[in-house]
């Protein structure tokens, strides 16, 4: 392999931060006995190949079977975040304009898809995981990602990457030509919006919302549910999605069309999980920042927080009624009461200093 890397002029193609030369060293790197050093530099690559996105470097289809040959060995520590790399390259190359995607990019993929969708075999399910996020990320036509995904599924048995299947497979089918499978796996979809598990019922609304815009609030009792299930730790999991309960939260909310009050109301009912109570506040200040008229609905969810047992969602529910300033007057006293609660000071000089981030790595 590294006599093949030799063999490209990198200082001749570009990437984020000018000449692609460095990229062969990093890629060496990658592969490294260093566990932490073969992890930065696949951060370097990452920095360097996609940054913030808008445009698919020259360097990046050069790079791209590299990637993908060192995500597909077992003792590269950082196959991961490779793989990571490419999901992003390949959904990037998905979104921005054709000026914005270097020529050699369409190629260089159609020659990468078969290695991506080997992976989908590979004994670690982290890394069958991150082949299925790939997949649900690039154009590649269903009829040819379909029946690799299809199989994975048939066989699957780790919940996570079964969360992850499905993603792609609603991303596939979508993808024209869908090929012969394409009326098995909607049939599959829907089925499976009875599924037993929270957690694929949950999946199967996000993988059909795309071609059903009118199925995410059709189903809100189902989202509700599954978003407030202790199973929805399993998301944390995942590549596409990777994130928490807030996360969690707010794609869901994503789904649904305009601002809901009726979701938010359901997520600031009580839970014994603070995870979940300080979610639901959140959820509370977004719909608050984009429509004032459902405060008079919201105020006595929110006030009701305020002798919540942890510290930091008295200390959210005190900051949304400051936001409301005269449509929560009658609740000075209550705030006021709360001034001496060290608890909540506490929690404010935290997040001054290192604000929660309320969403995962989520780029569906």
């Amino acid at each position: 392999m590294w006599a093949e890397v030799d063999l490209v002029d990198w200082a001749a193609l570009r990437h984020n931060y000018g000449s692609a030369e460095d990229v062969s060293e990093l890629l060496r790197r990658c592969a490294g006995p260093d566990p932490e050093d073969a992890e930065r530099a696949a951060d370097d690559l990452l920095n360097h190949l996609f940054h913030q996105g808008g445009w698919i470097c020259s360097a990046a289809p050069a790079a791209l079977p590299f990637l993908l040959r060192l995500a597909a060995t077992p003792d590269v520590p950082s196959r991961r975040t490779l793989l990571e790399l490419v999901s992003r390259l390949a959904s990037e190359a998905l979104q921005v304009a054709d000026r914005w995607v270097d020529p050699g990019w369409p190629s260089a993929w159609e020659r990468a898809l078969p290695k991506v969708l080997v992976l989908l075999n590979a004994p670690e399910p982290e890394i069958r995981r991150a082949a299925a996020d790939v997949i649900g990320s690039c154009r590649s036509p269903g009829e040819l990602t379909l029946p690799a995904l299809l199989r994975r599924w048939q066989a699957e048995d780790d919940t996570a990457t079964r969360l992850d299947l499905l993603l792609a497979l609603g991303h596939a089918v979508l993808q024209e030509p869908a090929g012969e499978h394409g009326p098995g796996v909607r049939t599959l979809l829907r089925g499976l919006l009875d599924a037993p598990e929270a957690q694929l019922r949950l999946a199967a609304v996000h993988a059909i919302a795309p071609a059903d815009s009118d199925l995410p609030a059709q189903q809100l009792g189902l989202l509700l549910e599954a978003v407030r299930d202790p199973s929805v730790e399993l998301w944390q999991h995942t590549s596409a999605v990777e994130t928490g309960v807030q996360g969690v939260h707010h794609w869901t909310a994503a789904l649904l069309t305009g601002p809901s009050l009726a979701f938010t109301l359901g997520l600031l009912d009580d839970h014994p999980d603070v995870d979940q109570r300080i979610g639901g506040l959140a959820r509370a200040g977004g719909l608050l920042a984009q429509w004032r008229s459902p405060t008079t609905a919201l105020l006595p969810r929110l006030v009701a927080r305020l002798d919540d047992p942890a510290a930091e969602v008295r200390f959210r529910a005190v900051e949304l009624l400051a936001c409301l300033g005269p449509a929560a007057a009658a609740h000075d006293d209550e705030v006021a009461a709360l001034i001496g609660d060290t608890g909540a000071r506490t929690t404010r000089k935290r997040e001054t200093v290192s604000p929660r981030q309320p969403y995962g790595r989520w780029h569906g």
